[in-house]
């Protein structure tokens, strides 16, 4: 069942009950199945985009990114969005600029389709101002530049409160648990995203990210649950196994399967890239301690295939396993203690009094490789460490006794962006995967997004939605919550007093907004634009005592403007009922 937000009563009153539960409703609604569901795809596919026709022939990723832009009436104007996504921002008559909605401009800069610079992050350009601060304590020591940072995220007054800054600054905002993210003033948070110093690291395959991320859990991995539970492994882990971003349940069930039986959970599928990974990881491996009968362990051909392997004793067949499996340790005349046959003693005595503690695949895989990442500059380097070559086709499921060094390297400088290569034409897609997790030949480079690319536009969308939900019952209060985040934007554009009006002007929810708290007839907009920046900037003095919009984002302004538009909207609500000349008489 999907979770609708609601307010209860309407102006000032309503906004402060929904002040109060906005966390808890929004947190609800983004977990809502439908909204989970579309963020996820999202995140995972809308940075493989590479032209504007990707993006507009992609359903899911248009709604998000228009969505995300408060253009979701344009889901249906291909045209329309294709042109405004094709136009030089840089030219001021182009298409985009010809608009009279700063929305559009913003889509056309965040993917910069028609730019030399191309994709950045919404609003990007806020940041420039503090490109030379490289860690909390450059900003902390810059009095200036922090007054600014926190009053972009209207928190002045702050600054002395270096112990409690450099807590926020240096958490990280991916994690829930994080001290910023444990705060109930979304502010600071905002504030610690202009800088993102505890960005996580930047890898440059996915291989050096799953071995990266797993190499972080110093203790090693206890359970499926642990893996899942770690946002940044289990995307490694997706993105080096090639798997679908499919639900924790499915995952779960993938991991903790027993790949020794034909009739688990991952042996029913028809895809064996989830049986790699799950062998990789070997969190449901049968207890080998437990078989007690040497005919348990003759029966399991993957347990007895690790067990000969641990010890080196490929290609004894059964009835001399079984003699050696029997053998009376303590008598001298056994089999295993004739001096021909000690090599067999250590493999009896495991099975008899205790096998040595399992170790999956991927700590064989990581103990090998790490050190190493990032060193191969041939495929061949990699091939040819014949322990590493081995560590790696266990990894994904590769049998080296049907994988030659000759395919390996040929699949490796295959030409990953050729949908002919040898790699991208096997039959073989734990082959495919293994190579696209190196990547030692990517071909042509896409389209570089920055980082946190799709995590702000998910974020915008989410937030972005909750208000349109909360708009059905009050459309007021959408704007109101709205409002802030609008006025930021034109504020952070840069550029003179008359340039943010204008660009309040060019933004309807934030026009809309002025209007009313300002008192101005409904035919305003049919007015030159300069006579509408002129008589804004009368009214907002005579109420506000500013002139420049930007003051309004001081804490104690930004309430009374938004409480003046709440009690103003509401009034025109009632009276639009029954009077005439609404808010006009107020003046």
């Amino acid at each position: 069942m999907s979770f609708t937000p609601y307010v209860l009563g309407t102006g000032i009153s309503g906004w402060s009950f929904l002040q109060r539960t906005r966390g808890q409703q929004q947190e609800i609604y983004e977990k809502s199945p439908v909204v989970d569901r579309r963020v996820q795809d999202f995140n995972q596919r809308i940075t493989s985009v590479e032209t504007p026709d990707q993006l507009l022939d992609d359903y899911n990723l248009l709604t998000v990114t228009l969505g995300a832009f408060g253009l979701d009436e344009d889901i249906g104007n291909r045209a329309f969005i294709k042109k405004v996504l094709e136009s030089d921002i840089s030219d001021p008559g182009s298409f985009v600029n010809r608009l009279n909605d700063s929305r559009y401009q913003s889509l056309a800069e965040t993917f910069g389709f028609n730019s030399p610079d191309g994709p950045s992050l919404p609003g990007a350009k806020a940041g420039a101002e503090f490109a030379s601060v490289a860690s909390p304590d450059d900003l902390l020591a810059n009095g200036p530049l922090l007054r600014k940072a926190l009053a972009n995220a209207g928190m002045e007054g702050l600054e002395k409160n270096q112990f409690f800054l450099q807590k926020v600054l240096e958490s990280d905002l991916a994690d829930p648990e994080s001290f910023v993210n444990k705060l109930s003033n979304p502010k600071y948070a905002e504030f610690a995203r202009q800088f993102s110093f505890n960005t996580p690291p930047v890898y440059e395959n996915s291989i050096q990210a799953l071995v990266g991320e797993f190499n972080a859990h110093s203790e090693g991995l206890a359970s499926a649950d642990d893996l899942l539970g770690d946002e940044n492994l289990l995307q490694a882990v997706v993105d080096t196994f090639d798997l679908e971003r499919t639900s924790p349940d499915f995952l779960r069930r993938v991991l903790n399967s027993d790949t020794t039986d034909p009739a688990s959970f991952v042996n029913q599928l028809e895809d064996k890239r989830y049986l790699a990974v799950s062998r990789a990881f070997g969190f449901g491996w049968p207890d080998i301690n437990a078989m007690t009968d040497p005919d348990e362990l003759l029966s399991n051909p993957e347990v007895l295939e690790h067990a000969l392997d641990t010890f080196g004793l490929y290609g004894r067949d059964e009835d001399e396993l079984r003699q050696i499996l029997e053998s009376d340790l303590s008598d001298p005349n056994s089999y295993v203690n004739q001096p021909e046959n000690s090599d067999y003693y250590d493999f009896a005595d495991a099975f008899q009094n205790g096998w040595p503690e399992h170790v999956s695949k991927m700590k064989v895989f990581s103990d090998e490789i790490t050190g190493k990442l990032g060193t191969f500059a041939d495929p061949r380097e990699l091939v040819f460490d014949l322990s590493l070559f081995e560590a790696t086709l266990d990894l994904f499921g590769q049998s080296k006794r049907s994988l030659d060094f000759d395919t390996v390297i040929r699949a490796f400088e295959s030409d990953l962006s050729s949908s002919t290569s040898f790699t991208n034409l096997h039959y073989d897609t734990g082959l495919k995967a293994m190579a696209y997790a190196f990547s030692f030949n990517g071909g042509e480079t896409g389209r570089a997004y920055p980082e946190g690319f799709a995590a702000q536009l998910s974020e915008l969308y989410t937030t972005r939605q909750f208000e349109i939900e909360i708009g059905e019952s009050d459309s007021n209060m959408r704007l109101a919550l709205a409002f802030e985040r609008e006025l930021q934007a034109v504020a952070d554009a840069g550029g003179s007093e008359n340039a943010h009006w204008y660009g309040i002007i060019g933004s309807p929810p934030l026009k809309t907004v002025f209007e009313t708290a300002l008192a101005l007839p409904s035919s305003f907009g049919q007015l030159d634009v300069d006579r509408q920046v002129k008589e804004m900037k009368e009214r907002a003095f005579a109420a506000f005592g500013t002139t420049h919009p930007a003051d309004l984002l001081d804490d104690a302004k930004l309430d009374e403007f938004r409480n003046r538009f709440l009690m103003l909207a509401d009034l025109n609500g009632s009276v639009n009922s029954g009077f005439s000349d609404p808010i006009l008489s107020l003046f």
